[in-house]
């Protein structure tokens, strides 16, 4: 009996708060945080440009590894990818 087998992979983050001793930002308008894990784009809540910045954001991504027949195979497939944060004002 052969059957389909696949993996799937769950980051759970949290993004509480920035902070950057001795820089003022410009722009007083908000903030938000944008990260991109996976090719999925999430945003935080906007927040005032103080800082430290304060975001208290959990966020989660998944990804299923359909050709992946034990997790060794994933952690070789993650090791090429990228994980990418903005900040937009």
């Amino acid at each position: 009996n052969s059957y389909l087998k696949e993996l799937k992979f769950t980051s759970l983050s949290n993004f509480i708060q920035v902070t950057c001793p001795g820089v003022v930002l410009k722009d007083k308008e908000d903030i938000y945080l944008s990260i991109c894990v996976f090719g999925q784009y999430k945003k935080t809540q906007c927040v005032p440009a103080n800082f430290p910045l304060v975001f208290n954001a959990r966020m989660v991504f998944e990804k299923v590894f359909p050709e992946a027949v034990d997790p060794g195979d994933v952690v070789a497939q993650l090791e090429c990818k990228f994980l990418t944060f903005n900040s937009w004002f």
